[in-house]
């Protein structure tokens, strides 16, 4: 059952097709650290259990996850604790791009921040025309996580990288898919039907071989975190403008940053 109140990560498994559903709907299913915490287990669990496929979504049909729930920075992403936060979200996305099995995620509605991240983990991205698309970190005085920052330059390219993570701007469901940010677009109503075609087809494949090509694709671009981009995340979190960035949101105002 669903804690409707602090959020949850639900799994099912169905004719070997595994689904993930982040279900915050409240708060258009934001993730908290608790749920980041559930992801690894959960996707263990649905490798386990036989899933020849995964797929991630969100409760609903009317946001993927709209990124991570702010409303817990004051008391568990401060200054002190932000590694552990940080960790956590890490281990999340490391989760899911490093699942053997294949995974999909189905995005509707917003999809922003930690949601983002969550989608930038999976090896395909369907999407309906509902869909939006951001990386608002900036507007709030923190640091996207790295693993997600490589992620989406390893899919979208550097230059559309930069334009969503300096301008923090939001992009509609076409031009996620103009710059490869998703592999395929459609119409909300016909969306489960693409996810259940793409799945069928993905668990009709041998899966030795699917491990293999995720295996040697992983090699192949790679993943690194290095002392600076530590540095960088701890200095975002010890500012006042990450401080400036929560009592600007909770006070429904724009923020003041002043790069301190």
């Amino acid at each position: 059952m669903t804690n409707e109140a602090t959020g949850d990560i639900l799994t099912s498994i169905t004719n070997g097709i595994g689904t993930l559903t982040i279900s915050n709907p409240r708060l258009r299913n934001a993730m908290n650290l608790a749920m980041y915490k559930k992801v690894p287990s959960a996707i263990d669990s649905l490798t386990v259990s036989g899933a020849t496929v995964i797929v991630i979504r969100g409760a609903g049909d009317d946001a993927f996850g709209a990124g991570s729930d702010i409303s817990e920075f004051e008391t568990l992403r401060t200054p002190d604790n932000a590694h552990a936060y940080d960790d956590a979200e890490a281990d999340a996305h490391e989760s899911i791009e490093k699942s053997s099995v294949p995974t999909v995620a189905m995005i509707n509605g917003p999809c922003r921040g930690g949601g983002l991240a969550i989608a930038l983990a999976c090896d395909l991205r369907y999407a309906s025309d509902t869909a939006t698309f951001a990386a608002p970190p900036a507007k709030l005085g923190i640091a996207f996580p790295h693993p997600a920052v490589a992620s989406l330059v390893k899919t979208v390219g550097d230059a559309h990288a930069r334009s969503l993570l300096l301008t923090a701007s939001t992009i509609n469901a076409q031009e996620a898919h103009r710059i490869g940010l998703i592999h395929h677009v459609t119409s909300s109503s016909a969306l489960p039907t693409a996810i259940d075609d793409l799945t069928a087809q993905i668990s009709q494949l041998a899966p030795q071989s699917l491990t293999a090509a995720k295996v040697s694709l992983a090699a192949i671009v790679g993943h690194a975190t290095t002392t600076d981009v530590q540095n960088a995340v701890r200095k975002c979190y010890e500012s006042s403008d990450y401080q400036e960035g929560i009592t600007a949101f909770i006070e429904k105002r724009s923020p003041d940053f002043n790069g301190t």
